[in-house]
């Protein structure tokens, strides 16, 4: 095969010897892998490369296919790297399910593969049919599955060179706007020789696009229109992915005393959540001055749609959300920059505008936003100190005692739905890369995310708390082995209310005065008596408790983290009220 003189060579037996090769230089650490019969190509290339001492990621035995994107998608998560996982034909590509809805909707950089039924007549080729179910795996187009999911997609094909198709797609899935590539991989390619040798060159070779500064036009509007403002607002959502935007944000907000705010679907710590400028300013309808940082939704227009007079500025890799077919929102600004450069050249500016009553506006206006927050954690404390008096516990009363027990390092993935405001308010969050929501509305990703998450970051406590509907999307079963058999526990906390929210309060909002509400037949959002989820656990090698009283739920989660550190994945599975309990 020809190749440039800048590419590199590696020592291979076959094209799956260049594929891991690629992938690790291309920093993919870990390989999810659920079994098939036409990817053993992988299995044999990861061995023989660790033999060897060769590239190669390490591979990562897994039993369901939707918990092995979901850990490619924790572990990429953590470590704002690629991660890459391999699945078994069209049906595993299918058996990914809703995990591709949140690696698309999140914005993940991860490479996402199936292998192909071989389809050469048997004993023609090595790789060739031998096998009857292989006349069953041969769709029309394996690809199609998830192209509306992906970045990029590929068929590696013969005449491709397979290094270089690994990493031209990590180098797609790493570039902003970053997100998922497919590649499915007939077996017959994977196996074709190489003659001892491949060429190709690496992601760093290709070299990933820079962030993009901003128009110096645009900052200094932008820097004009906050300092000037009498009611600002700042909007985050996916900021926090690069710490320094944090950093630079909130340098930023203390020096105009800008409030910040973020929906419910904020899928980082994008913001210090004990800082006195965070959740304490003005609704959208009643702001003047709107900043928008990676944010897809802020509010619901019409209902808190700023006033026309107001200035906003979107930024972001792809402010105007490609991805997204329906967008009602404006903006005076449309910067598709890099939210961190932009941050600071505001700043910069800004500091040239102050005058003598933008100080005294500003410093006004800090003071009320440092009363706020004050007001806010009083009000959550005193809420605390009542739920504990109860006999039982309710969600608010979980997430505080969960909330006492985090270090600031810890990793909290919060999936837990109607009580997602608690867990998020009571835990503190004030470290970039310590607070993680999926990114998507697919319900199922925790479970697989804690341990793809524990993977990449062993070292510390991984903590999951999760509604129980979306607990058993994520086929906790499959994760909790993983979680045992590779060594890398985390504690789910389960807020078992036995309903779907979508499916009582849902339907509560949207028939108020229909006969099943007044019924109170929720029939299709109730699942009372739930499941025991805290055998999920023992079934596995871990610790699981099951706890109905409120004064024994913080030493059930002590006991939970507690078994945890000692090397046992945990289930404290907590009984709330549901959404429409008396």
């Amino acid at each position: 095969m020809t190749s440039d003189n800048f590419w590199s060579s590696y020592r291979t037996d076959e094209w799956s010897d260049a594929m891991v090769a690629a992938m690790k230089l291309g920093g993919v650490d870990h390989l999810f892998f659920v079994s098939g019969t036409e990817i053993n190509f992988f299995q044999e290339a990861i061995a023989k490369a660790e033999e060897r001492g060769t590239p190669a990621p390490r591979l990562i035995t897994m039993v369901h296919e939707s918990v092995a994107l979901n850990a490619a998608l924790g572990s990429a998560m953590v470590t704002n790297r690629p991660a890459a996982s391999i699945v078994h034909v069209d049906v595993g590509t299918f058996h990914y399910g809703a995990a591709l809805h949140t690696a698309w909707r999140g914005g993940y950089p991860v490479l996402i593969m199936g292998g192909t039924g071989p389809r050469a007549f048997p004993g023609s080729m090595p790789g060739a049919r031998d096998s009857l179910v292989q006349w069953h795996q041969e769709p029309r187009d394996q690809n199609g599955i998830v192209r509306d999911f992906t970045k990029a997609d590929h068929r590696m094909e013969h005449q491709d060179n397979p290094g270089l198709i690994v990493s031209r797609l990590l180098q797609i899935a790493s570039s902003e706007a970053r997100g998922p590539v497919y590649l499915s991989i007939p077996r017959e390619t994977a196996m074709l020789r190489t003659g001892g040798e491949s060429r190709f060159a690496t992601v760093d070779q290709l070299g990933v696009a820079r962030p993009v500064a901003p128009a110096p036009d645009d900052a200094r509007d932008i820097a004009r229109w906050l300092v000037k403002s009498h009611n600002p607002l700042v909007f985050v959502e996916r900021s926090g992915r690069d710490p320094q935007a944090v950093e630079e944000l909130v340098r930023l907000s203390e020096l105009l005393a800008l409030p910040v705010a973020e929906n419910a679907g904020a899928d980082r710590m994008n913001f210090p959540h004990t800082h006195a400028h965070f959740g304490t300013g003005p609704r959208p309808r009643e702001a003047d001055a709107l900043l928008m940082l990676d944010v897809v939704a802020p509010f619901i227009p019409g209902r808190e749609s700023p006033p026309a007079s107001a200035k906003i500025a979107w930024i972001g890799n792809d402010p105007v959300q490609s991805r997204y077919k329906t967008m009602e929102y404006r903006a005076d600004i449309w910067s598709p920059a890099n939210v961190t450069l932009t941050l600071r050249a505001i700043y910069v500016e800004a500091e040239k505008l102050l005058d003598k009553d933008d100080l005294s506006r500003i410093e006004t206006r800090r003071e009320r936003l440092r009363k706020r927050k004050q007001e806010i954690e009083a009000e959550y404390s005193e809420q605390a100190v009542l739920a504990a008096k109860q006999g039982k516990p309710n969600g608010r009363f979980v997430a505080h005692e969960l909330g006492k027990l985090l270090t600031p390092d810890a990793l909290l993935l919060n999936d837990a739905i109607s009580n997602s405001e608690f867990v998020r308010a009571y835990a503190r969050r004030s470290q970039p890369g310590t607070y993680f929501r999926s990114g998507g509305s697919s319900g199922g990703w925790g479970s697989g995310a804690s341990f793809g998450a524990k993977i990449a970051a062993p070292d510390r406590d991984v903590v999951l708390a999760s509604g129980d509907g979306y607990f058993m999307f994520g086929t906790p079963m499959a994760a909790l082995w993983a979680a045992n058999f590779h060594k890398a526990p985390y504690l789910s906390v389960v807020f078992v209310n036995g309903s779907y929210s979508t499916g009582t309060t849902g339907l509560k909002s949207l028939y108020p005065q229909g006969i099943a509400v007044a019924s109170g037949n929720y029939n299709g959002g109730v699942f009372d008596p739930p499941p025991d989820f805290a055998k999920l656990a023992e079934a596995n090698g871990g610790y699981g408790r099951h706890v109905t009283e409120t004064a024994d739920v913080g030493p059930a989660l002590e006991e939970g983290l507690r078994q945890v550190r000692k090397g046992s994945p945990a289930v404290i599975a907590v009984r709330v009220p549901g959404p429409v309990s008396s």
